[in-house]
């Protein structure tokens, strides 16, 4: 094929892509005038385009990227990956959404941090979970990485001009348009990401550009190549990560609160009604499980064009040798699409981290006790403004030189918030009994803990270290609120109670 008229496709199909999303985050401002509208959107939109959008946010670059990266270069035991991570991730989700929903509509929280430290009375857990958040930059820095290695491999241009392209597209529609621009952006971006997985699902059972043809074929391609990574091997004997059962069950345990991340669990406060969150889950369920199919398209790279790429450039090197330069560019401009959807609700995050957890929440009548509450808001959204410029900043310089895995990269940050938030939110949603020291004792163990296992016992492994850990916090939660006083009953029936009208 002619890459450079495939670079010429996929530049015009990035003109349209960046004309659009731009248009969406003028439109989004618009609806952006309060912090709180930056922050979470509140009871904007119904459940089918958050349905999308929430999709897509999980999703993410790792999954079209990272997780197809790790199938191309470690074969069929990395169908473990994709096989467990909605179950778990859905799972939590479940036991979560409806008191987060339902108490942070009640007491108009723009986090979860900030519902966090509702939930338990505490500014200890507020401020603590907003500090740990932080880590969401090595999160946003993978989706960099994932776009600038898709603009480098569709595109032919250098992988660093595809960090500054990527982080300044991004930076200027959230800076202006918050939350609503995320939500919008996102549902249109998970409708197409709906689209390609089930076309690399369905060119992955035909065996597209193989000889044998069907998944047969993909197979004899890759034993052809290496024998200990087809499809009768189901695990990789000393590998860190797909190396055993065990490590497989803790990867499961691992992301059980991962939709406790802050941009994820925050998209339950623009849902218009809690009455649709039955149909929120019931739909968003099979819609994310479709999305992980994409780990197909890495072993199918495998077998189409052999073991010489940068894993995580499998996919766009596949669409390049299958497709025809239009169809290869347009797609490859998608995937892009797929990796800023998660980006920009990450961006939102870490900027109201900044904004509302620790400005508004803890330091604004300190250091301006005279000022009204709606000055204190309109700086609120500066600091947002200003918080998202920085975090552009950051992951431009992280993303510098790229990793040898995206969706370990991802999990380096997202394992010591998942070990942090298991207790607390988790089991802190579905549990009445949980209390205020439980919840603090549960949050310093499980981010310690996790701190240990990566600065001093060295393993080298985020989603089993962050299995470990999910377990190790879980356990004291449930045993210092046992040993410890319960929390007023009245602040119970303020937290479980249904949604003040």
């Amino acid at each position: 094929m002619d890459e450079v008229t495939i670079g010429t496709w996929a530049w015009f199909w990035l003109v349209f892509f960046i004309v659009g999303t731009l248009g969406i985050g003028f439109y989004a401002m618009t609806k952006t005038k309060t912090d709180e509208d930056f922050a979470v959107a509140r009871k904007s939109y119904g459940p089918y385009i958050l349905i999308l959008a929430l999709a897509s946010t999980i999703a993410s670059g790792s999954t079209f990227m990272g997780i197809p990266g790790l199938a191309y270069d470690k074969g069929f035991p990395a169908l473990w990956y994709p096989a467990i991570y909605p179950i778990g991730i859905y799972i939590g989700l479940i036991l979560s959404v409806r008191l987060i929903k339902r108490a942070g509509d009640n007491f108009r929280s723009n986090s979860l941090p900030e519902f966090l430290g509702q939930r338990f009375d505490s500014d200890f857990l507020r401020v603590g979970f907003a500090l740990l958040s932080l880590l969401l930059i090595y999160y946003v820095t993978a989706q960099v990485v994932a776009a600038a290695t898709a603009f480098e491999v569709m595109l032919g241009v250098d992988y660093r001009l595809g960090v500054i392209v990527t982080v300044i597209v991004i930076g200027i529609y959230i800076t202006i348009g918050g939350s609503h621009a995320d939500i919008l952006t996102d549902a249109f971006q998970g409708g197409l990401m709906l689209l390609i997985a089930i076309l690399i699902t369905v060119l992955f059972f035909l065996g597209t550009g193989t000889e044998g043809g069907g998944a047969a074929g993909i197979n004899e391609a890759i034993a052809a190549q290496d024998a200990s990574i087809t499809w009768d091997n189901y695990f990789s004997p000393g590998d860190p990560i797909f190396g055993s059962l065990w490590l497989v069950i803790l990867m499961f345990i691992a992301h059980l609160p991962f939709a406790m991340n802050p941009h994820i669990g925050n998209k339950a406060f623009a849902l218009k009604d809690s009455a649709q969150l039955r149909k929120f889950l019931i739909l968003a369920i099979p819609i994310g499980s479709i999305l992980g199919f994409a780990v197909l398209g890495g072993l199918h790279a495998r077998a189409v064009i052999g073991p010489e790429l940068r894993p995580d450039a499998a996919i766009p090197a596949l669409f390049v040798e299958l497709f025809p330069p239009a169809l290869a560019g347009f797609l490859g401009i998608a995937i892009l699409s797929a990796i800023i959807s998660t980006a920009d609700g990450l961006f939102v995050s870490i900027a109201v981290i900044f904004s509302n957890d620790l400005y508004r929440k803890t330091f604004s009548k300190k250091i301006h006790p005279n000022k009204s509450q709606k000055e204190i808001e309109k700086t609120a959204l500066n600091i947002s403004r200003v918080a998202t410029v920085i975090t552009v900043f950051a992951a431009m310089w992280l993303a510098w030189n790229p990793p040898d895995f995206l969706a370990v990269l991802l999990w380096i940050g997202v394992g010591g918030i998942m070990s942090g938030a298991a207790g607390p939110l988790v089991i802190g949603s579905i549990w009445r009994r949980s209390t205020k020291a439980g919840a603090i004792s549960s949050f310093l163990v499980g981010v310690i803990s996790y701190a240990a296992m990566w600065l001093v016992i060295g393993w080298q492994n985020p989603f089993g270290a962050a299995g470990v850990c999910v377990l190790l916090a879980s356990a004291v939660m449930v045993v210092v609120s046992l040993f410890t006083k319960p929390m007023p009953e009245e602040k119970l029936n303020e937290i479980f109670s249904p949604v003040r009208k």
